[in-house]
């Protein structure tokens, strides 16, 4: 088959990315390659290379990180400072002996919470790959797909950065496939968490997805109370999170956001539920009976204090007052209607 070139402009493409990255590279990735080669030498805004390839900005800043690794792509190098004028020589004055200032010690580096800035490029991690073939084929089977660079890049950062165990790799692989967020940025953020609480072996792994998926079962049922259509915001997933630890009943948080509605232009509020479930929590309140039994003691309360207020009485009109009112009324102006007829 006999392929030509149609007439245009044309921009160069680097032959490793043909031979050896097409296999690593995301189709993202490829997309934000060409735009940023087409555009070379100038100056471009991730929302605008965004906009133009139909990604997020994310991945825009992923793909960058990705053909730097592979030395497809470098940084512009920093412009170079204008010298400052040097002051006229003046009169030299004796050295005065200081005492050298200690340096500082330079601060810890900050730890890694994704494998973002993990310094691994294209053919180590190919190397990863052929070195443990078990994890990364038992992962891309839990995938349903090939893995791409990040993703692979993902498992190692867990492996070797965090020291997690291909088993525990596996097991949170098999956790978030089944509940549909394969995705490295979702794994990593389980992965730092077992990491920080020192989760090291399988039944503690195990223990922790069976908690994570009853809260997800909570969170789910609130979801469909609530009639929301979109994943709860981190704000009010943090909410239910707090809920659900607190052993809040679903059926009591219900009654709660009808609470809720009623008090507040039908609009639902996360902060005013939680007010009303800690004002529960403070009365010893955890089933609905028991909070129907409270608002019916407070709405008798009430009644009973209105019914103890005395009426407020009519006062009846003083003696000058109805001297007044009578003395509005003008003789003269009856007599001219009288007249009339």
């Amino acid at each position: 088959m006999e392929i030509y070139l149609n007439n245009g402009h044309a921009f160069p493409v680097p032959v490793a990315v043909a031979d050896h990255l097409l296999g690593l590279a995301s189709h993202d990735q490829l997309k934000v390659l060409l735009y940023v080669l087409c555009h070379a030498g100038e100056s471009l805004p991730a929302e605008q290379i965004a906009a133009c390839c139909k990604v997020q900005p994310a991945a825009v800043e992923e793909a960058i990180v990705f053909w730097q690794d592979a030395n497809v792509l470098q940084a512009a190098p920093p412009v170079a400072s204008v010298p400052a004028p040097q002051p006229a020589p003046q009169q030299e004055l004796p050295p005065v002996s200081a005492p050298e200032p200690q340096k500082a010690a330079s601060p810890a580096p900050a730890p890694m919470t994704n494998s973002s800035r993990f310094p691994l490029n294209p053919s180590e991690i190919a190397e990863r790959v052929r070195q443990n073939p078990e994890l990364f084929a038992e992962a891309e089977k839990y995938a349903g797909k090939p893995l791409n660079h990040t993703a692979l890049k993902s498992l190692v950062w867990m492996h070797e950065y965090l020291g997690l165990s291909p088993e525990l790799i596996l097991i949170l692989a098999a956790f978030c496939a089944e509940v549909g967020q394969f995705t490295p940025l979702y794994m990593e953020k389980i992965a730092y968490d077992w990491q920080a609480r020192g989760i090291k072996d399988s039944s503690q792994a195990m223990e922790d997805i069976r908690n994570r998926t009853d809260s997800r079962s909570y969170t789910g049922q609130l979801m469909k109370i609530f009639e929301m259509h979109r994943h709860p915001t981190d704000k009010q997933q943090s909410f239910i999170d707090a809920w659900h630890r607190s052993g809040y009943p679903v059926e009591l948080v219900r009654y709660a956001y009808e609470k809720t509605r009623n008090q507040t232009d039908d609009k639902l509020s996360f902060p005013y539920m939680n007010s009303i479930l800690e004002a529960w929590e403070r009365d010893g309140v955890r089933t609905v009976a028991a909070a129907q039994q409270l608002d019916d003691a407070f709405y008798a309360d009430k009644k009973r204090q209105r019914a103890q207020k005395p009426a407020v009485q009519p006062q009846k009109p003083t003696a000058a007052k109805r001297k007044q009112e009578d003395a509005s009324f003008d003789l003269s102006d009856f007599d001219k209607l009288v007249n009339r007829f």
